[in-house]
């Protein structure tokens, strides 16, 4: 079974995407600025005042950035390639709120729940299991393209690189974040970009592309009370001329 399809696996993500500061930061030492990354991806990297057509979030697992698109998009297809992340964020959707478990410490949970936020319109998003090396033909372009975390978790991440100028319109955004953790479970190491992973996403992307902003964004994952994934994305903003 794959990692993305287990129970302890949705439980953190759950909480990485819908948990309240006290419930991500129970000590209180974490700066408020680096969690909540999921909404942080989508609103320091985009015009949020503007309004789009169409939003397409890869790798978006329980779906929280989604949520956050809704808010100023029309449409927003949203996809992943685990099938228990991507049914729990349409109960949510459906439901507007959806139980899940904090881990504390042993074998002690905490039961809290998920809950979509105010701003968003879950109407406009399709949450959808799928292959973000092999998207569908027929798919479409985009105003704005969301990829958080997810091209370092791909078998071969060039085939979506190659996507990438094809899929986004004319005036569209495109987001990518990548903590540049590239590890043989997930990538062959002949996939690995050669030199940085910043080099290689501006050989891939470029001239196609125009990259407009590069920034470095803090997240963290509590795996239980006293255990923490901190990690620091590399964020890059490209625009389609």
């Amino acid at each position: 079974m794959s990692l993305y399809e287990t129970q302890k696996l949705l439980n953190e993500y759950l909480l990485f995407h819908y948990g309240t500061s006290s419930e991500l930061n129970p000590f209180g030492f974490i700066k408020e600025s680096h969690l909540h990354f999921p909404e942080r991806t989508v609103h320091e990297n985009l015009d949020v005042a503007k309004s789009f057509k169409r939003a397409l979030d890869l790798g978006c697992s329980v779906g929280r950035s989604a949520f956050e698109l809704s808010s100023f998009c029309e449409d927003v297809l949203a996809i992943d390639n685990s099938r228990i992340f991507i049914e729990n964020a349409e109960t949510l959707r459906r439901n507007s709120t959806l139980k899940y478990h904090i881990h504390t410490e042993g074998n002690e949970l905490i039961e809290t729940f998920a809950k979509v936020p105010k701003s968003s319109e879950p109407k406009k998003i399709r949450f959808q299991v799928g292959d973000a090396m092999n998207l569908s033909d027929d798919i479409g372009q985009f105003d704005v393209i969301h990829a958080a975390n997810l091209i370092c978790r791909l078998p071969e991440p060039k085939k979506l690189l190659n996507r990438f100028p094809h899929l986004l319109n004319t005036g569209g955004v495109l987001i990518i974040t990548t903590p540049c953790t590239w590890l043989g479970e997930f990538t062959k190491p002949d996939y690995w970009p050669e030199g940085s992973t910043l080099d290689w996403l501006k050989d891939s992307l470029s001239p196609q592309l125009l990259l407009k902003e590069v920034k470095d964004m803090p997240f963290v994952i509590l795996e239980h009370h006293r255990k923490y994934q901190y990690s620091l994305a590399q964020a890059t903003i490209w625009s389609k001329e």
